[in-house]
């Protein structure tokens, strides 16, 4: 049986038989078994999980499974069909959503699933060896450090910020046609990573920003291999902080994995959560306009942005991580592979031993719209009450993981996010760009969506708005105004 993935043609998985999937049960393709307290009775279930997540609802599915139970806490045991050993299989997959066993689970059992292993070899989020990871994470770390590398490669991320206000004036032929925000900021975050992360060339970044980007949105996937070899050159002769990463490794395979990584993961999550955020300001008129009253202040203070003064952006924080619990660009979180045997919290709410060995996902999405652990939970609100550990104790800026047990937008330690300071330094440099001279307001169609339950993200490996004028998968469009700022 051909089953379609995530880089199949989208006319094939549009198409594609998902019933013929219930074929594979009970055969020896079929290592799922019931667990009492955590699995669901549902028809069709192995075939219907696994269209949500090639078309890129997984997340709206496992909701309406908690909604079905009325328990949106509950941990639950899906019948997951992968191909990561490279023949079809079908295997229990724990979805944690109580806050009880997220962090635990992650902190406890380090090993991952072996979702990524095929795509990025053995890069740092993909290795299933211990050992492997930790040699990885050590000789990573210093690269992403804020005071010890980001304020070095600052004054590059600085340079390709000042370019984005003229970009935008360009991408709206001067401001008579909407601009598709999730391009533009997609662009410029593969651009960020390139040359200040990276270090790489102009004429390297020009020539491959796009193409990449579009075997990450499944067009002429066959670039991929051409791009790791290139980019893999590119860090020879380059002394960017990730580039110098590969100065002397001898693992062909794990650096091609991590350059495949690095340049996926660290610009399609800031893209995205860039996008999601000016989304909802423009849904929300009054807080944009309280956002822009903190970025005119901040610019009568200061001639160019320095990265010891974001704690002065205390409301644009507010905003960044009000769009991280709302919008995780990781909405599905992280997976661990059980290292001895554990239990989590049962539909009744008692302990259910797993086996060492069963899969686990610890999704984002549910706890952060969870009603029960966030007021409102549907509804941006940069203004709402944050616990200490999830906004840097109200400090503005900071260079800790924010997490508790309810939000996790970069994971859990020790496995967290490397590049998540790097995120937060171009974001904030962005941001403060954009709106210096310029507002923005929804297209026609997009202003649509506002008030559609249904526009709640497409997610694949990362989740951003769907293109309402279907010219991609992602998109998300506006009209840009040039304003008299406060300056």
């Amino acid at each position: 049986m051909e089953i379609p993935g995530f880089f199949s043609e989208k006319e094939k998985i549009l198409t594609y038989d998902y019933h013929q999937i219930e074929e594979l049960l009970h055969t020896e393709y079929d290592e799922s078994y019931w667990i009492e307290n955590l699995s669901i009775d549902k028809p069709n279930l192995v075939s219907k999980y696994f269209q949500s997540i090639l078309l890129g609802y997984n997340h709206l599915y496992i909701s309406s499974l908690l909604n079905d139970l009325n328990n949106p806490s509950a941990n639950l045991c899906l019948p997951l069909l992968h191909e990561w050993d490279g023949s079809p299989k079908i295997s229990n997959l724990i979805i944690i959503s109580h806050p009880d066993d997220a962090e635990r689970i992650c902190k406890m059992h380090i090993k991952k699933t072996p979702v990524f292993k095929e795509l990025l070899n053995t890069s740092i989020i993909s290795t299933t060896d211990n050992k492997d990871w930790k040699e990885q994470r050590h000789s990573m770390t210093n690269a992403f450090l804020p005071y010890y590398s980001l304020e070095e490669i600052f004054p590059e991320s600085l340079k390709r910020a000042k370019h984005c206000s003229d970009l935008l004036v360009h991408m709206s032929e001067k401001y008579s046609k909407p601009v598709n925000m999730s391009e533009f900021f997609l662009n410029e975050t593969q651009a960020q990573l390139q040359k200040a992360l990276f270090g790489f060339s102009d004429e390297f970044e020009e020539k491959t920003n796009k193409r990449i980007r579009n075997v990450f949105a499944g067009i002429e996937t066959e670039y991929l291999s051409e791009f790791s070899e290139l980019a893999l050159k590119e860090t020879m002769k380059s002394n960017g902080p990730a580039s110098k990463l590969f100065h002397e490794s001898k693992d062909i395979e794990k650096s091609i994995g991590n350059i495949i990584l690095f340049a996926f993961a660290g610009h399609d999550t800031t893209g995205h959560t860039l996008t999601w955020l000016l989304y909802e300001l423009c849904k929300h008129p009054k807080y944009k306009e309280k956002l822009i009253q903190e970025i005119d202040h901040y610019w009568l203070n200061y001639e160019e942005p320095t990265y010891d003064s974001f704690y002065e952006l205390p409301f644009m924080t507010k905003c960044i991580v009000e769009t991280l619990r709302m919008w995780p660009a990781l909405a599905n979180g992280t997976y661990r592979e059980l290292e001895k045997d554990d239990y989590v919290i049962g539909h009744n709410n008692e302990k259910v031993e797993l086996k060492k060995g069963t899969y686990c996902q610890i999704i984002n999405w549910t706890r952060h719209r969870n009603p029960e652990l966030w007021d409102d939970p549907d509804t941006f609100n940069p203004e709402r009450e944050f616990e200490d550990s999830e906004i840097w104790h109200e400090e503005g800026f900071g260079g800790y993981n924010i997490s508790s047990d309810r939000f996790s937008p970069f994971t859990y330690g020790p496995r967290n996010c490397l590049g998540k300071n790097f995120s937060h330094m171009e974001m904030r440099l962005i941001l403060l760009y954009i709106f210096k001279n310029h507002d923005f307001e929804f297209e026609e169609k997009q202003r649509l969506t506002i008030n559609d339950p249904k526009y709640q993200g497409v997610n694949t490996f990362t989740m951003g708005p769907a293109d309402v004028h279907g010219e991609g998968l992602l998109g998300m469009y506006v009209y840009l105004h040039q304003r008299k700022s406060k300056l």
